[in-house]
């Protein structure tokens, strides 16, 4: 616990990296959630004590977006009565103490419901509230903040994901476990996260991305899932990652635009607070480019007719952006390699791959053989 303690005394690079990409998914997530049902459930099992350092931690960072959602006039008009309902549980009494006294200081509307900050394991919190959230049909967002990756079970993820209308971002502490992989034999608790949360177990990794995509695979095999992401988070010293699950294309959309945003590759954030995030570099040139054109132009060869939902789909799973599959599919059409048939009379001109018709069939994408 003392080394717990510690870790909390200050914001380390990683941890701002971490918050920046559940802070960004917050931002985004409360407002569409709130506008279409009014209301949400959202769970941070391994809260933490509030802070890192003089930081605010993902509680209160947390708190804070949900108050300035709610308070929005547009959200109003809508629901008289919005509700966010947010669960806080540590194992650690300090921690919840301390959680416990930041949240007296401050001064959150009557439409946040806090429930906790509760001290206990997240296996008995878990058993306590996957009956309550099973019956409940409003959107449900669980982010897991373990401290080491024995702390969760890939089968308590999956008792999150399998509830109605949920998505869960999980933090893995990947590197220790990649670092010592060689091991594993040796340490058991090691073994049994390799074999339960990879698709490869004690095997040999070109690199901590091809570790991560591991994990990723065996995410979505195991929990039956369409969309699971990777978000790398790179200190130079350090390299551990989130992985985000849902189970709505939307999700996974706003997830791929946000990741994009702060990485230079779509994978990996460098959490270098010094220097300014690079943005991704879309020339013809970037290999970032070539990967992904190399991939949609085959896909798109191979399925001979895909409709623009079809596209945004796997362009989804594939986690990249609608932005790049439209500048990809402008070279294929002016090359002779595509035509497209309109469904409406009124759609004439473009592919119809924007994120907002990711449920409208618009388009048809037919490839032309050579």
């Amino acid at each position: 616990m003392k080394i717990q303690n510690k870790f909390f005394d200050a914001q380390s690079d990683l941890t701002a990296s971490k918050i920046l990409i559940y802070q960004q998914y917050i931002k985004n997530y409360l407002p569409k959630v709130l506008m279409q049902f009014g209301k949400c459930f959202i769970a941070d099992f391994f809260c933490g004590p509030g802070k890192n350092g003089t930081q605010d931690g993902s509680p209160l960072i947390l708190l804070d977006t949900a108050k300035s959602m709610l308070e929005s006039p547009v959200l109003r008009k809508k629901w008289q009565n919005p509700e966010v309902i947010v669960v806080f549980s540590d194992d650690n009494k300090e921690h919840i103490d301390n959680l416990t006294n930041s949240l007296k200081q401050r001064n959150y509307p009557d439409a946040i419901k806090i429930i906790g900050p509760l001290c206990e394991p997240f296996s008995s919190i878990l058993s306590k509230t996957s009956e309550i959230f099973e019956k409940i049909t409003e959107p449900k967002f669980f982010f897991l903040d373990p401290f080491t990756y024995s702390d969760v079970t890939i089968d308590n993820v999956k008792t999150l994901i399998d509830t109605p209308s949920s998505e869960v971002l999980l933090f893995l502490p990947t590197f220790h476990s990649y670092r010592f992989v060689g091991c594993a034999d040796s340490v058991g608790a090691l073994k049994l996260f390799l074999e339960n949360f990879t698709d490869r177990g004690c095997s040999d990794y070109k690199d901590i991305a091809d570790f991560n995509e591991s994990i990723r695979q065996r995410l979505l095999t195991y929990l039956n899932l369409e969309y699971v992401r990777s978000v790398g988070l790179d200190d130079g010293k350090r390299k551990n990652a989130l992985f985000y699950l849902t189970k709505h294309r939307t999700g996974m959309i706003l997830m791929n635009n946000l990741v994009w945003k702060y990485t230079q590759d779509g994978l990996t954030v460098k959490a270098q607070r010094n220097n300014e995030m690079t943005l991704f570099n879309l020339s013809t040139l970037s290999d970032n480019f070539v990967r992904i054109k190399d991939f949609l132009q085959g896909y798109v060869k191979e399925k001979k007719i895909l409709t623009n939902i079809e596209i945004i789909d796997v362009v989804a799973q594939k986690c990249f952006t609608n932005k790049y599959a439209t500048k990809i599919l402008k070279d294929m059409k002016k090359q002779g390699l595509i035509e497209i048939e309109y469904k409406t009379s009124n759609k004439t001109k473009g592919f119809y791959v924007a994120d907002g018709n990711w449920n409208k069939e618009l388009a048809v994408i037919k490839y032309k053989e050579q």
